[in-house]
C-alpha cells in the first residue's frame, strides 16, 4: 500500500513542481540557441527541408502536384515530433538527469515533465512557422477545437511512453540502442508522408494497428482544419488508458531503484 501510495505522490509532487520545470526547460531552450539570432525558430529549417524534400520526391513517384501532399507531409513530420519522435529522448531521460537525481531529491515525474515541456517548446515553435508557411502558400486551414482535447492527451501520452521506457533503460543501456532502431522502423510504418488510404489489403489492416499511427492523427487531423476519425479517439483514450496502469505498476516497483542504477 506504501508503494502505491508513492506511486501517485510521485506524479502529484512532479505537477506541482510545473513552475520549476517549466522556467528549467524555458531557460535550457534559450541556453542551447544562445547568440542564434532565430533561437528555436533554427528546427523549423529541419521540418521545412524534409517536409519540401518528401513532397516534392513523393509528388514525382505518384505523379502528382507535389502541394497537394505538402500540407499533410509537413501537419505529418511536426505531429510526429511530439507523438513519436521523444522515444530516443525518453530512453535516456534519467541517464541525462543522472547528477540532479543524485544530488537532489526530485520525482521521476519531474524529469518526464521537464523533457516534454521542452519538447513541446519546440513544437510550437515549429507549428508557428507552419502557420506561417501553409497560410503564404495559400494551404493554411483554421484548426479546429478538438486540438484543445487531443494535444493535452498525446502529450499525456507520451509522459506515460517515457516513463516506462526510462525506467527499465536506465538499468539496461541496451534498450537505448533498441529504441533508436524502433524510431527509425515506426518513422516509416506510421503514415507520416503516406496517406493510409494508399495502404490497402491485409498490410494496411496490421498497420492500423499501430497506435502511434492514431496518436499522431489526433494532432495532424485537427491542424489540417478536419476532425479526427472517431477509431482514432478510441485508439487515443484506449492507450492512454493501458499505458496509465503499466506506468503507475512500473512505478510502484521500480520508483526507489533507479537512482541506484544510474
Amino acid at each position: 500500500m506504501e508503494a502505491i501510495q508513492g506511486a501517485f505522490g510521485d506524479i502529484i509532487w512532479g505537477v506541482k513542481l510545473a513552475p520549476l520545470w517549466l522556467k528549467l526547460g524555458w531557460e535550457q531552450t534559450l541556453a542551447r540557441f544562445r547568440r542564434t539570432v532565430l533561437g528555436p525558430f533554427w528546427l523549423t529549417a529541419n521540418l521545412l527541408a524534409i517536409a519540401f524534400a518528401l513532397s516534392f520526391v513523393f509528388g514525382a513517384l505518384l505523379g502528382v502536384d507535389w502541394r497537394k501532399n505538402f500540407a499533410m507531409i509537413i501537419t505529418g513530420i511536426l505531429s510526429w515530433g511530439i507523438a513519436g519522435a521523444y522515444l530516443s529522448d525518453a530512453a535516456n531521460v534519467f541517464i541525462s538527469a543522472g547528477d540532479l537525481m543524485q544530488t537532489m531529491k526530485l520525482p521521476l515525474s519531474f524529469h518526464i515533465f521537464l523533457m516534454m515541456f521542452k519538447n513541446f517548446i519546440n513544437f510550437a515553435a515549429q507549428l508557428i512557422a507552419l502557420w506561417v508557411v501553409l497560410g503564404l502558400m495559400g494551404l493554411g486551414a483554421v484548426p479546429t477545437w478538438e486540438l484543445l482535447i487531443s494535444l493535452p492527451l498525446v502529450l499525456a501520452i507520451a509522459c506515460l511512453v517515457s516513463l516506462i521506457i526510462g525506467m527499465p533503460a536506465t538499468r539496461f543501456r541496451d534498450i537505448n540502442q533498441t529504441i533508436l532502431f524502433a524510431v527509425q522502423l515506426l518513422f516509416f510504418i506510421t503514415p507520416i508522408f503516406w496517406s493510409p488510404s494508399q495502404m490497402g489489403g491485409k498490410r494496411g489492416a496490421i498497420l492500423s494497428l499501430n497506435p502511434f499511427a492514431h496518436v499522431l492523427e489526433l494532432v495532424r487531423q485537427p491542424l489540417l482544419g478536419r476532425s479526427p476519425s472517431m477509431i482514432h479517439w478510441e485508439w487515443g483514450f484506449g492507450t492512454f488508458i493501458v499505458l496509465s496502469i503499466v506506468a503507475m505498476g512500473m512505478l510502484v516497483l521500480y520508483r526507489k531503484r533507479v537512482v541506484f542504477w544510474l
